[in-house]
């Protein structure tokens, strides 16, 4: 069942990627992904919604500038792929902590370096805990 995935840099550090250097990345990765700039008042943080189209499926997400990633639309194996590839655009030895929506009291580290399978077990584990 699609399950929307949260990603997001450990409490108390940020990311060195801006809203627009993930804009630049998703256009290379993605061609003919669709970007949306916009602005969360409370937070008082600028993000990106964007959507791209695999097998003619729209799969949403979003990117909180030097904060966190959000996936939307598929089961959360099918974005391990893409968060290996946008883990591995940080800093090598970089941390990042996963979540999904269905399970919203537990989050798990993923490690620096994790592989696409790793992160798909791990958010699998998340998903299937709750």
């Amino acid at each position: 069942m699609p399950d929307t995935i949260f990603v997001a840099a450990p409490e108390g550090t940020t990311w060195p990627l801006s809203g627009q250097d993930v804009e630049r990345l998703l256009e290379a990765r993605f061609p003919g992904v669709r970007i949306w700039h916009r602005y969360a008042p409370v937070s008082r943080s600028g993000y990106l919604d964007f959507e791209i189209t695999v097998d003619g499926e729209p799969r949403h997400g979003s990117y909180v500038d030097h904060r966190h990633l959000i996936l939307r639309d598929a089961e959360p194996g099918f974005w391990a792929d893409d968060i290996a590839w946008f883990l591995g655009l940080l800093p090598p030895g970089t941390y990042a902590v996963a979540m999904v929506e269905s399970n919203p009291d537990e989050t798990r580290s993923i490690p620096a370096a994790a592989t696409a399978q790793h992160i798909a077990d791990l958010l699998d584990g998340l998903a299937n805990d709750c």
